[in-house]
This record gives C-alpha cells, structure tokens and sequence, in this order.
C-alpha cells in the first residue's frame, strides 16, 4: 500500500512539475479565448520586458482542449518549447523559460496556435525551477516506460559547435541503474545523434559526445529532437533539463554532489513552502516524503 502511495504521488508530480508557487506576472484573464491554426491569442512583446527572467515558466490554463498546442513568436516555434499533445480536457501546461526564448519574447512577444482549445488564462509563473546555463530546455517530463521527449529544433537555432550535450535528470533514479537514453531526429538510424551505449551515464546526467554529428544536416528535414529514455532495471525519473557545452573541464559527478549541499527554498509537492536549507540538512530536518528543491524533486525517508 505504502509503496503504491508513493508510486502516485511520484506520478501526479511529474505530470504538474513543481506546482505553481508565484504568479510573476498575469498576462491574460478574462473571457475564454478559442484557439484555432487560423485564430491564434497573441500577447505583446511589451510584457516581456521586465519582470521575467530564465527559470520562470509560462502557465496556461484551459476551459476545452482537444489536440496539441505550440508557442510561437514571430510566427516561429519558441526556442526551448516541446512538442505537446493538450488530448481531452487537460487543465494546464507549461513551458520553462530558457535564454533564448526569453530572448524571442521580448522581441516579438507569444503567440498561443493549435488544432483547438480554449484558454482560460495565461501567466508567468516560479516555482523556484533552477534553469542551468547553457540549458536549450528546462522543465519536467517523466520518463517510465519508452517515453519520447520531442524539442522543437528551435532550441538550436543558436547552435555554435558546442561538443557536448547534456541530459539533466532528477533524484528519482538513483544512481545510475541502468535507464535508457537515446537521441535522434527522426526513427530513422541514419538520423540517431546518440545510442544508449554511446552515451556517458552518470548518476544524474548523461552525456552526449556531438563531435562529428552533422546537427544542420539532420535536422533539414524534421521540426524536433526526440530524447527517447526508459527506466530499465531503475526507477522512473523525470530530465529536468538539455545543456549545452564546451567545457572540457566540467564533471558532472561533483556537480551534483554540490547541489546537495546548496542551501535553496524547499517546497512541498503541494507547492507550500517547508523551509530554506539543503537537501542533505533535510533529511534529517523534513518529515518523510516528496520535496522540490532548486527544481528537482528529492526524497526524505
């Protein structure tokens, strides 16, 4: 009974992600919009221009949905924005703010388009989401049973021959047990970036070697990058992030050791605010359970 408890709230918490803990900024509300490929809802560049910063999400509500939703500016599919099917009656969805697409909304401001659905409001939101430098997406998407994380090759528009890709997962896993991973464009082995045995596994990140992947070449023909992962013989988990790199010099393994030991707000899986320490001074201070902390999600015992 217990582990099954466990096993939904883990669920239910990579469906939300963190759950909303500030609103930044309301950008609409009122009457419900109807959204259709012909008739878009647009918010100005205006306001964008303070205010909101990488790590803050854009949070949509809906009264109907019933297909897939894209952000754009510009006419352009936002940088750091992920292929997404709303299907029937979904309630919200959100999109972590990176660089480049905060960049996108200031100059051109958001555009909501998809097959049909109706918006309720539109927000900025912070749940104290830790977005990572150099991160082409950031957010939450769980991975349990050959899930597909799709980006729109937007996030790459800015690609200057970084050598490294890095998968950034949460706490869920482990340690490395051994998860799948694998990254290609299309289902095509003429376009795989990366097979699970090419890829450097640690415990938290695993890492891509894009040295001598034609990048513009594969993604000529396709709109996304496709993150395929399973947990294998491991727990479920959820990638909270893509970076990319050059640093020759970065070690993945001390990365994470720190973040333990960094002191950040400490939420509960409710969005109430628990405390301000580390995760390892949790352990021994928290009630057992599901906590977020610098975006990730660890546990007490």
């Amino acid at each position: 009974m217990k582990k099954a408890i466990l096993t939904l709230a883990m669920v239910m918490a990579s469906l939300l992600g963190a759950s909303a803990q500030e609103t930044v900024k309301t950008l609409y509300s009122g009457e419900n919009r109807e959204v259709t490929w012909a008739k878009t809802l647009s918010i100005g560049a205006d306001q964008f221009a303070d205010g909101v910063k990488v790590g803050d999400y854009l949070y949509i509500t809906f009264a109907r949905t019933s297909d897939v939703i894209e952000i754009k500016a510009d006419g352009k599919v936002l940088p750091g924005s992920r292929f997404t099917w709303l299907g029937d009656n979904t309630a919200d969805f959100k999109a972590y703010i990176t660089k480049d697409m905060l960049a996108a909304l200031k100059q051109y401001g958001l555009e909501l388009c998809g097959a049909n659905f109706i918006v309720s409001g539109v927000s900025v939101c912070n749940d104290g989401f830790d977005m990572p430098e150099g991160a082409i997406w950031g957010g939450y998407f769980w991975v349990d049973n050959w899930n597909t994380l799709e980006i729109f090759k937007t996030a790459f528009d800015n690609y200057d021959g970084e050598q490294f890709m890095d998968i950034h997962m949460s706490a869920d896993n482990g340690d490395y047990t051994g998860y799948f991973m694998k990254v290609l464009t299309k289902w095509d082995p003429e376009t795989v970036w990366a097979n699970n045995d090419q890829i450097k596994h640690n415990s938290r990140i695993a890492t891509i070697d894009l040295k001598g992947v034609d990048i513009a070449g594969t993604l000529k023909d396709t709109d996304r990058v496709m993150v395929q992962g399973n947990k294998e013989g491991g727990n479920p988990f959820n990638i909270t992030a893509i970076v990319l790199r050059n640093d020759l010099s970065v070690d993945t393994e001390v990365i994470t050791v720190a973040s333990e030991h960094t002191v950040a707000p400490v939420f509960n899986l409710q969005g109430i605010r628990v405390g301000e320490m580390s995760q390892s001074e949790a352990q021994h201070t928290l009630p057992a359970g599901l906590y977020i902390s610098n975006g990730r999600k660890f546990t007490v015992k």
